[in-house]
């Protein structure tokens, strides 16, 4: 009913050989993880220090003295509409063939809103 002794160091040995290749692969990941922020860092710091030197070059302005006038704003062209030529009436939607007023009258003396 017991095991026998014999059994129970090598189940000792296979749990510490687990344990040493999961240390090694943390190590691993651990290793690899530092390289892309090592590397991710050196982008950073050279695209801050191009940053830097464009913006470190002067613009040259012109100074314009201050107004006391108001600018006034320009008003925005309207264009008119105009009539379509001929005199032709725009789409209208039929009723099966009643005009407009009529299918309004019948809907009023149907009693819908």
């Amino acid at each position: 009913m017991s095991t026998a002794p014999e059994d129970e160091p090598m189940e000792a040995a296979r749990s510490e050989a687990d344990a040493a290749e999961a240390d090694h692969a943390a190590d691993a990941i651990k290793d690899h993880l530092q390289k892309d922020v090592a590397s991710w860092r050196e982008g950073r710091s050279e695209g801050a220090s191009r940053q830097a030197t464009e913006l470190s070059v002067a613009v040259a302005r012109s100074i314009v003295p201050p107004t006391t006038a108001r600018m006034k704003r320009a008003k925005p062209v309207t264009q008119e509409a105009k009539p379509a030529p001929g005199g032709k009436k725009p789409f209208g939607m039929s009723y099966d063939g009643t005009s407009r007023s009529d299918y309004i009258k019948l809907m009023i003396a149907r009693g819908a809103r």
